[in-house]
């Protein structure tokens, strides 16, 4: 017979109706052994020993029962547990597993696409197991993400696309490009475009002599004028891009808005060339002796210095250059907009520098200023930006081609036009030399 203690421990592994059965099975031949016994006990035809005998039989026989039951009690157990956590049989271990597929897992890495699927679970003992994915074994709710039903239940909706076919879906995606600055210097200097080799232009030297008054009958003096011929070797701004036929073929929008903004940065690169070279050029400012007398100003602001470096400018070419602009930092000249007075009032720009557009432009230096007339220096295109397409190096047998770029220009500034601009080299150069002590 089964004592309690054996018989919960056969209800917890095969559940309590099969441990009835097995139960009853047991009881049954109990029955029947007790009737033979009894039976021999009356009509005296067994023995004590044999009795004994029998009992031991009996014995043995409900041992191996209760083995067979507790074996089969497991493998039911499990197969609960696993229905309990995923709907699931046990499986194998991830090392175990993993091993089996190897071959399968090969082919996958070796084709480059493709998927091995794998559910891993816990039985009711915290035990770890993993068995290959069958979608038609268990069915579930249809999701885009796991686990919704329960921990067997995988997305309904997968992707085993590979990553050039990824990125060519996107090829009519918007493209947003990067913020880039304007070639400001071209729309304040003396711009055109010129087919010329060369450019050339003759400066005037200092004279000779002087014109003088005279008395009727005398020598007229005798002046002398000395010219220069100057010129300015053409620049030449380029770039090459290279690219795949697939690229051009795939990538068409993006192949052409590579070559825009190609462009646009060789053109903006030019331009930061040129103001380098037109800032060199300009004449230092060097009239504070002169300004800071009339001024009487021991902390000037920036509109002075503003108008220092354009009264220098006009002073010194007898009001033939024009003052058209004060190039500065974006910074500087929001920072100009706050001036206030002592009373916290905020200061307009005097009357006298209005007609100068302010022109702030992250190009240029945070304290840097110039102010003058930019029409004095010139900005020859020599034709427009040219664009070639073709074949370079290897590029047709590896399938690529190349665009080039190119502008050439020529820029420059007469020396004598030179005194119209005029650079601080910054505000702070300016204000300190204009200050009265």
């Amino acid at each position: 017979m089964l004592t309690q203690e054996e018989k919960e421990a056969l209800i917890i592994e095969l559940g309590s109706g099969a441990a009835k059965k097995v139960e009853g099975i047991i009881a049954d031949h109990n029955a029947k052994l007790s009737t033979i016994i009894e039976e021999a006990k009356k009509n005296k035809g067994v023995s004590e020993d044999d009795l004994n005998l029998i009992k031991e039989s009996q014995n043995e026989v409900a041992e191996k029962m209760e083995k067979v039951a507790k074996a089969q009690g497991k493998a039911l157990a499990d197969l609960q547990s696993a229905i309990n956590v995923a709907g699931a049989t046990k499986g194998d271990s991830i090392a175990e597993l993993l091993s089996k597929q190897t071959e399968q897992l090969k082919d996958v890495y070796r084709k480059g696409q493709g998927t091995v699927s794998f559910e891993i679970f816990q039985n009711t003992k915290g035990e770890t197991y993993m068995r290959p994915h069958d979608a038609t074994k268990a069915a579930y709710s249809h999701g885009t993400v796991d686990n919704i039903d329960n921990g067997a239940n995988v997305a309904s909706i997968a992707q085993a696309l590979d990553a050039a076919s990824i990125l060519r879906m996107g090829a009519d995606a918007e493209i947003v490009s990067q913020y880039r600055n304007t070639p400001y210097i071209f729309d304040l200097c003396n711009t055109i475009t010129t087919s010329n080799k060369f450019a050339i232009w003759m400066n005037e030297l200092d004279k000779e002599g002087a014109s003088a008054e005279v008395a009727e009958g005398a020598t007229k003096p005798l002046s002398q004028y000395f010219y220069q011929l100057k010129s300015d070797t053409y620049k030449k701004e380029a770039t090459l891009l290279t690219f795949t036929e697939e690229f051009d073929m795939d990538f068409t929008r993006l192949q052409q808005q590579a070559v825009v903004s190609a462009k646009t940065d060789l053109t903006n690169r030019i331009n930061s060339a040129i103001q380098t070279r037109l800032f060199a050029a300009a004449t230092a400012y060097n009239t504070g002796a002169t300004f800071a007398p009339l001024i009487l100003d021991a902390t000037p602001n920036d509109f002075d210095a503003i108008a220092a470096m354009a009264a220098q400018a006009d002073s010194t070419t007898f009001g033939s250059a024009r003052s058209n602009a004060a190039l500065m930092s974006a910074y500087k000249k929001y920072a100009m907009g706050l001036i206030k007075d002592t009373q916290k009032n905020y200061l307009n720009a005097p009357s006298v520098i209005n007609s100068l557009a302010m022109v702030g432009n992250a190009g240029v230096g945070a304290d840097d200023v110039i102010v003058g007339d930019f029409k004095q220096y010139n900005i020859l295109l020599r034709g427009g930006l040219i664009m070639k397409v073709g074949y370079n190096g290897t590029n047709f047998a590896e399938n690529k081609f190349s665009v080039v770029l190119e502008q050439y220009y020529f820029d420059y500034i007469s020396s004598i036009r030179a005194k119209a601009l005029v650079k601080g080299t910054t505000f702070a150069t300016v204000k300190e030399a204009i200050k009265t002590v």
